[in-house]
């Protein structure tokens, strides 16, 4: 079997005259409610038109960079979320289209999808990304979602490419959303999950959703009680079978919890606050040469026929899902390849990878870097960094010291392969985010103070935030070993699973298994255990588990031989053989990754283990946080009764 490498050289050649033929054939699937008309040539890509690539490459650095964080941001319509009139903790926020300047180029507007709120303006009525909402820890809000994905009162087509072949089936009424609030501590009804969706005014909804006899345009109430300390997370689409087209539609924002904790860690200067504190939401994404936005669906690309075993055809006209989608143009906070001028000061700059699949492995030239969080909250003290690596769903909270930079601009770099961590070098324009022009005067009347390791981030002054301390679980703790493996469906298609592993042969040793079959694990309400997971693939896979705050242990590599399955539908699995054995040693998470975290990065060959407490009852989610991977088909559900 050939690799991964040889199915990703297809996808960055130009549409093919096949493919455009095809085109024509998506209206014949607009009865399901989701894809649309034919689509402009070009959509079905992840290369940029190479005109078009050109003209906004050459004019990078010209993009100001919007900062999410700053309640000015767009002038009167501002960039924070307000509650809605009369009330001070209840929130209206809807999914919608509008157009946006992503790449800076006269005449180039990009539709996209984007959400907005009842105070958001007649405007701009949506945003993207989407607002921030900013909240104080403890202080429960409520946010009544809508899907008005619509024209009128007629539902709208995808954006993009819709692969009918794993989407929902019998969905007639547009296209569904589902909003998944990362990092919340949330009951199961309120989480988000795959099944928890609902099409344009509510017309139809998924099975998870609660009072779902109740339809019509009143859109789902979810309760977030923000009891996690201070940090980043972020709110995005969770859609069955349509995740990932979602998100990379626009359908992101984020969610910032602080705490008094912070608070004087700000007003202390040991934290640099207000202006100083700026968010980066970074994906990579393609463009038509219209300035529509592209997505990697083109079947006369895809699957490779000596790669795989012939399947049966795809569906006349159907896009075909993707192993991935890698754009070749950075944007960062909706804006492709920005800049932003600041003073020689230190700067906190809160990270998030919301991308579908591109691990960014960044670089910030001769500012020194500070590592000082992680998803859910602070680090003891800072860890100095020389590059940082985030991958999809995962956030990083530093602080880059421009002090000794006055006059510089420095490029940020970026050199991670893609796939992680060994595809395909970057290439010019992916190995570049954005640019911080050190040319504003610094303000003397804002002071300081320089970070080092020994400044104190947790339990400042007499707050009682406690140190955290290398997670140590009982010797009797619960191991789950969780397997993550790559097969094959029936199309012929790369499949990413995920599944069991019992070293001794047991029951346990289930091999990988689709989304929807039945659970297979139950975790006591209210017991810390301890997850393994036994990576077989030749990709790094971000695992991210719902509702839980984990502790990364450690990492070892294992030996152990693999052996295809079959699966329902047609499918190909693989199962790891009993006596499967780690080799080596662990090695215990660095510093920077000693945080509380609810993505963890899972190295190829290695076994990663986690130690997770479940303290709420319900059914919820884990899956790899590469959107394509979640969405075929590297997701499972977990019970906790």
């Amino acid at each position: 079997m050939s690799t991964r490498r040889n199915f990703l050289k297809h996808t960055t050649t130009l549409l093919t005259a096949s493919a455009a033929s095809g085109l024509a054939g998506l209206s014949e699937l607009a009865h399901a409610g989701i894809a649309g008309p034919a689509l402009e040539t070009g959509t079905w890509n992840n290369a940029t038109d190479p005109a078009l690539w050109q003209a906004a490459w050459d004019n990078r650095f010209n993009n100001s960079l919007l900062n999410p964080l700053d309640p000015k941001a767009l002038g009167n319509v501002g960039y924070i979320y307000k509650p809605d009139a009369g009330t001070s903790a209840s929130y209206t926020v809807a999914a919608g289209q509008t157009q946006w300047d992503i790449l800076g180029l006269p005449g180039v507007l990009t539709t996209v999808w984007g959400y907005g709120n009842a105070d958001g303006g007649a405007a701009l009525p949506y945003t993207f990304p989407g607002r921030t909402f900013e909240v104080q820890r403890n202080s429960a809000i409520k946010v009544r979602w809508l899907n008005q994905l619509i024209n009128g009162r007629v539902a709208l087509p995808h954006l993009l490419p819709v692969d009918q072949t794993i989407s929902l089936q019998g969905v007639t009424t547009g296209v569904p959303t589902a909003v998944h609030h990362h990092g919340s501590d949330s009951a199961f009804e309120f989480d988000g999950t795959p099944d928890q969706w609902q099409t344009p005014l509510r017309q139809q909804t998924g099975p998870g959703v609660a009072g779902a006899s109740a339809l019509g345009n009143d859109g789902l109430t979810y309760t977030y009680e923000n009891a996690q300390e201070a940090s980043l997370h972020w709110y995005h689409d969770h859609a069955e079978g349509v995740t990932r087209t979602n998100v990379y539609a626009g359908l992101a924002g984020l969610y910032v919890i602080r705490d008094r904790n912070e608070a004087l860690l700000q007003s202390s200067n040991k934290l640099p606050s207000g202006p100083y504190e700026l968010a980066l939401l970074l994906q990579d994404k393609a463009f038509t040469a219209s300035g529509a936005l592209a997505y990697t669906a083109d079947p006369a690309q895809y699957p490779d026929p000596e790669a795989l075993a012939a399947g049966q055809p795809l569906p006349s006209g159907n896009p075909t899902h993707m192993p991935e989608m890698f754009g070749d143009v950075i944007v960062v906070n909706g804006k492709a390849w920005p800049n932003v001028d600041i003073e020689p000061r230190p700067y906190r700059l809160r990270l998030l990878n919301g991308a579908d699949a591109r691990v960014f492995v960044l670089d910030f030239g001769p500012a020194p870097v500070w590592q000082i969080g992680t998803d859910l909250g602070f680090l003891n003290q800072p860890v100095a960094m020389t590059t940082v690596t985030i991958a999809p769903g995962e956030r990083l909270d530093l602080v880059v010291d421009f002090s000794a930079c006055a006059g510089q601009r420095i490029v940020v770099g970026n050199s991670g392969a893609a796939p992680f961590p060994f595809g395909d070098p970057v290439v010019t324009g992916t190995d570049t985010v954005m640019r911080f022009s050190v040319v504003k005067p610094r303000d003397v009347k804002v002071p300081s103070a320089p970070i080092n390791a020994n400044t104190r981030l947790r339990g400042v002054m007499s707050q009682t935030l406690a140190l955290t301390t290398p997670a140590r679980p009982a010797a009797t703790a619960n191991v789950r070993r969780i397997l993550l493996g790559e097969g094959v469906d029936e199309y012929g298609r790369i499949l990413p699973l995920l599944g069991t592993y019992d070293p001794a042969g047991g029951d346990a040793n289930k091999g990988t298994m689709d989304f929807n079959e039945p659970a297979t694990e139950f975790p006591r309400l209210g017991s810390t255990e301890i997850w393994e997971f036994w990576n077989t693939t030749e990709d790094a896979h971000p695992v991210h588990m719902h509702l839980v705050q984990f502790r990364i242990l450690d990492r070892q590599p294992f030996d152990g031989i693999t052996s295809a399955t079959a699966m329902p539908q047609g499918w190909t699995g693989v199962r790891l053989e009993p006596g499967a054995a780690k080799v080596g040693t662990a090695e215990v998470a660095p510093a920077h990754e000693q945080g509380l975290k609810d993505t963890v990065v899972c190295p190829p060959g290695m076994v990663t283990r986690v130690a997770a407490t479940f303290n709420r009852r319900g059914k919820y989610v884990y899956h790899c946080h590469i959107l394509s991977h979640e969405e075929h088909s590297m997701m499972r559900w977990f019970n906790v009764s």
